[in-house]
């Protein structure tokens, strides 16, 4: 599988576009196949049984009669490879393992502590690989890939994490990817996380909306944006520049230097330190901090729903300049209280340029946590297809 999906030539050009329609829209027949792709029948039988002796794809049953004989249909072998996904993030980092239809085999999550460093996060990272690759019998061979979503600013080209701030431990500045997972002779692939989970909305929603923006909020805010299903990106990957969209002139000063910033306002961070001076605690979780939501804490409440009304502020700023079909929110105070994801909603629709043109869809994230590293998985297996 992964020599049939590196193999970039004009011959194999056709089996990996018939592979790819089959891969996404299966169980599918040949007549079906041929709405996307036009191909003589002869020709398309033949890279069909081409693709099924390789084991690529196997027949799934018969399809419904239009009169003549019943039409066989085709889908994709689950278990012919296997990729990894990993999620790098600031509070916790996640691994799976998929097969080609992205369904998760198994995971393994990371709790981040200012102990966890580079060396200790990959020391861990690996070590996780090599057991699943014992334990399902995965042979090199058979390891497609390892799609990784990390905390921006990222180099793509590089693999490189530049200058991660989140992370609570040191030495997570000028960090090569690549070289830290070397010893798996394995395709790469690396973006920020808030496009990884952009990507698997978009896939797991069945690509009902194309443009769509993915805000993920917590201790900072970050956000992938999708235009006609595609990233849209340039060569670094700061999606943190989101949150420094300007919600109030001459605001609150914000942790870059600036006033007024989207960050100052709605990131767990801002809302922590402002519930710590208005209670006098300190040292609060997250955790801790919605706990106190959760119990009716007049104060924490007061707190979270203004981070939701500037949240919602910022969001109509994106929604204004990009017109998108949907918006997505993931987060802590997103899917642990009554309350949040609805005030940002609310705030966002006052704010929102209508002139008549309808607001788009508001969602919480389908796949929560697991949002990015399935989504870094699914760009792996993209990559090959120049997506």
């Amino acid at each position: 599988m992964k020599e049939f999906l590196t193999d970039d030539s004009r011959k194999n050009e056709l089996p990996k576009k018939i592979y790819k329609l089959i891969h996404r829209f299966g169980p599918i027949t040949k007549i079906d196949l041929a709405q996307h792709i036009q191909l003589k029948p002869t020709t398309m039988t033949r890279l069909i049984d081409e693709l099924l002796q390789a084991g690529y794809i196997r027949e799934a049953g018969i399809g419904p009669s239009s009169g003549g004989r019943p039409p066989i249909l085709y889908e994709v072998i689950e278990t012919a490879a296997w990729i990894i996904g990993i999620d790098l993030s600031r509070n916790v980092s996640r691994i799976v393992l998929t097969d080609m239809q992205f369904n998760m085999v198994d995971q393994h999550v990371m709790l981040m502590t200012n102990r966890h460093t580079p060396d200790i996060v990959f020391d861990e990272i690996t070590g996780v690989i090599r057991k699943w690759l014992q334990i399902y019998s995965i042979s090199d061979d058979a390891l497609l890939g390892i799609g990784v979503g990390a905390v921006g600013p990222i180099l793509r080209t590089e693999g490189k994490i530049v200058g991660a701030e989140s992370f609570l431990a040191s030495g997570w500045e000028q960090v090569s990817i690549p070289a830290r997972l070397s010893e798996f002779p394995a395709v790469l692939s690396v973006d920020n996380g808030a496009n990884s989970a952009a990507i698997a909305e978009h896939y797991f929603y069945d690509e009902l909306y194309s443009n769509l923006i993915y805000y993920i909020n917590g201790y900072g805010i970050r956000g992938g944006v999708l235009h006609d299903g595609k990233v849209i990106s340039h060569r670094q990957g700061d999606t943190s520049a989101l949150g420094h969209i300007i919600v109030q002139a001459n605001g609150k000063v914000c942790v870059c230097g600036k006033s007024g910033c989207l960050s100052a306002y709605a990131t767990l961070a801002a809302m922590l330190e402002e519930f710590e001076a208005a209670s006098d605690r300190s040292g609060l979780s997250a955790e801790q901090f919605i706990e106190e939501i959760s119990a009716g804490n007049e104060i924490a409440v007061s707190i979270a729903k203004q981070g939701a009304f500037y949240l919602g502020i910022g969001l109509a700023n994106m929604v204004n300049t990009l017109r998108p079909e949907m918006v997505v929110l993931h987060g802590a105070l997103v899917y642990g209280t009554s309350f949040f994801f609805d005030e940002v909603i609310q705030s966002a629709k006052a704010h929102i340029y209508s002139n008549d043109v309808s607001f788009p869809t508001f969602k919480e994230g389908s796949l929560r946590e697991q949002a990015i590293a399935l989504g870094s998985a699914i760009q792996l297996f993209q990559s090959f297809f120049n997506e």
